[in-house]
């Protein structure tokens, strides 16, 4: 419960309706060329697009239900009696732009009162953190409200949480400070929202459209063309992250492979960015509420120079639960992204084996040199060939190959790649929204590696990944190890408009076997522990996504795979699971995450959110001892060593010590080798 100076004015506020003065008035309308730009994006969209929509009227008719919920998912700001008159107010034009202006109006001016409520609150008003009250932190389940009174109940909350958040975190003990970091952050926000034009207003609209076709279809206007432009630059030169904005905070979209945020090992996708700070300055600069453009700007900056960032860890479900990473800048090098290979040896009762290690981050070209045919350029194809010619040389019993994070790249090299593995030959079916399938591969390719190979993925292998282990799974070449991977199998094409441009879903992969890529992803031949919910990302849980099917397969050869060796190194992996300290560790970390995960409130307790904080850590200091134990390591004596140990591992190194699934897809492709013969013929069809 909140402590009111004047109770009198609280009851007002709640129960009159009371609306706070504010001098944002958004009422924001649609033009003649939002409406000829609509009409050419419903057009792009009805006819060219891979999924095709013979009655696009299916789609208006919950189209202003989609832009709400859109809009406020966690139904804080609309009524359940404005949504149904928002509804009711549906006609049969297609896509009306006024009505969907006015809902836009209506959001964002409502936004508006909510934020300078907040800000009347931290103004006038104690907050009690002894009493037990709770938030709402699962939204799934949420009913449109039917009064305003309880909307500004769930504002007093969000300002609750939002303050302790601070308290928690701060380094500072005087509340009034605290209170205006807080109140600079929301008006950020108001003035971010008064900044509000056509453009903006019809960008939202017209994407609302095109997510109903599929989360990758977009419309880019001039401006949002040049906010991506410079994002891309931001990936390039900087930290090497792709960044976008999600509820007032800067969120990290993807990672450069080979940039400072990849190597850091600190920076995941969904961190939310809190601070900046530079190397030269005392204090942080909170840009909670700030324009992607200007916090760009801020993480920008000469190479060779160190920019400081406060994290909101995406894993964490504790929003007070910060990290600070300091990175230093630098442009991403083509090295960097280079391929990396290690030899393991490993002593076994029957006779020593060696498996080379190949870390692939990205599948890159040097697509300047390679255009100026230049016979010395760069590319990961060539690259793994080279590392592929040295094994063979040292005479490697088996190939492990590392695509986790690998998020795609040139589909050319991902064709290269997979010849080295499998000669020349189809790798992947390519559908086109007119209903052509062609197949793509490498005519050529002369076979570089002849011997046992295992590619092992994660979550976040897409794309070029999952067409070169899905290709090296159906042409049973070899064993895919680790989790499902992300599933996007589709491709988009760039078209202009009369003003802007259109991203538009064009075709579809599909495997040599007609099994598509979309949405499944490739299956793991071994499924490796994860220590979190795998389901909670990848294109399974995007909204729209395009459904996956088949087609008939294309004829390609197989290879003999020992099906034997392979279910004799499944059933020591599960073994190992029960066994193993390393893969009991993981399991256990990801009961616990599913313990947090599926709570519903957060307490508004002090002593329970600091308890809470205390003993997860504890949890997590306990566990890790527990596993160092049995393997007879050292143990650390505090958490905050346990921190510094981790920010001290050379993440530029292949690591068997540090990198338990890479250790077990070690583990897994030895007892293959043990069980099977030593080298793979192939059969014809």
């Amino acid at each position: 419960m909140i402590i009111f100076r004047n109770l009198n004015l609280f009851l007002c506020l709640i129960y009159t309706g009371f609306i706070l003065a504010v001098d944002v008035d958004l009422d924001i309308k649609p033009t003649l060329k939002n409406q000829k730009i609509q009409k050419e994006i419903i057009k792009k969209v009805k006819e060219e697009h891979f999924f095709k929509v013979n009655n696009i009227v299916d789609i208006n008719n919950i189209f202003q239900q989609k832009l709400i919920e859109s809009l406020d998912p966690s139904k804080l700001y609309f009524t359940k009696l404005e949504v149904e008159q928002y509804q009711n107010n549906f006609n049969n034009e297609i896509f009306d732009l006024n009505n969907s202006f006015e809902i836009l109006n209506k959001y964002f001016n409502r936004l508006v009162e909510a934020t300078s409520f907040q800000i009347e609150i931290l103004n006038d008003y104690s907050f009690d953190f002894s009493k037990s009250e709770y938030i709402d932190i699962y939204s799934d389940d949420n009913q449109w409200k039917s009064t305003f009174a309880e909307l500004r109940k769930e504002w007093f909350l969000l300002t609750k949480n939002d303050l302790l958040n601070e308290v928690l975190d701060a380094d500072i003990s005087e509340e009034t400070e605290i209170k205006q970091t807080l109140i600079d952050r929301y008006e950020r926000r108001i003035r971010r929202i008064s900044q509000r034009n056509n453009e903006d207003y019809f960008s939202i609209i017209m994407n609302n459209f095109t997510d109903q076709f599929d989360p990758h279809s977009a419309y880019l206007s001039p401006k949002s063309a040049e906010d991506f432009d410079m994002q891309m630059s931001l990936s390039l030169e900087g930290i090497g992250a792709l960044l976008g904005i999600e509820d007032d905070y800067a969120k990290v979209v993807s990672l450069v492979p080979g940039g400072p945020a990849a190597k850091s090992n600190q920076l995941s996708p969904d961190d939310r960015i809190v601070s900046i700070r530079q190397a030269y300055e005392e204090k942080s600069t909170d840009v909670v509420g700030w324009r992607i453009d200007e916090i760009v700007k801020l993480i920008r900056g000469d190479a060779g120079t160190e920019v400081e960032l406060e994290i909101m860890p995406s894993k964490s479900l504790d929003s007070s639960e910060r990290k600070f990473v300091t990175l230093l800048r630098e442009e991403v090098q083509l090295e960097e992204q280079a391929a990396k290979s290690k030899i393991i040896v490993v002593d076994s009762e029957i006779r020593n084996y060696k498996v080379g290690i190949i870390e692939l981050p990205a599948f890159y070209i040097d697509f300047n040199a390679w255009r100026d045919r230049d016979p010395n350029f760069r590319s990961s194809s060539r690259d793994v060939e080279d590392i592929l010619k040295l094994f063979n040389q040292e005479n490697i019993d088996a190939v492990l190959v590392d695509l986790r994070g690998n998020s795609g790249g040139s589909l050319y090299e991902a064709n290269k790649l997979t010849g080295l593995f499998v000669a020349s030959g189809a790798t992947v079916q390519v559908k086109e929204s007119s209903g052509n399938i062609r197949p793509w591969g490498d005519g050529r390719a002369k076979q570089i590696w002849k011997k046992p190979v295992a590619v092992l993925v994660d979550r976040y292998s897409a794309s070029a990944s999952e067409i070169f282990a899905g290709a090296i799974q159906d042409y049973k070449r070899g064993i895919v190890i680790g989790h499902r991977t992300f599933g996007k199998g589709t491709v988009q094409r760039l078209d202009d408009l009369s003003d802007g441009q259109i991203k538009i879903t064009e075709s579809k992969f599909y495997r040599v076997s007609g099994s598509s890529t979309q949405a499944k992803g490739i299956e793991p031949d071994i499924v490796l522990p994860s220590t979190w919910d795998i389901e909670e990302t990848g294109e399974s849980s995007l909204d729209e996504s395009l459904p996956w099917d088949t087609i008939r397969p294309i004829r390609h050869r197989t290879y003999n795979l020992n099906n034997f060796a392979i279910q004799k190194a499944s059933e020591n992996h599960l073994y190992r699971l029960s066994n193993d300290p390393n893969m009991l560790y993981m399991q256990k970390v990801r009961k616990k995450y599913d313990q947090r995960k599926n709570r519903k409130k957060l307490s508004l307790n002090i002593e329970e959110r600091e308890k809470d904080k205390l003993d997860r850590r504890s949890w997590i200091l306990n566990t890790e001892n527990s596993r160092r134990s049995l393997l007879n390591m050292d143990v650390f004596n505090s958490y905050d060593d346990l921190e510094a140990f981790r920010d001290d591992i050379d993440l530029d190194e292949i690591s068997m010590e540090n990198d338990f699934l890479l250790n077990e897809s070690k583990n897994i492709i030895i007892d293959y080798l043990k069980f099977s013969s030593p080298l793979i013929a192939a059969n014809k069809n």
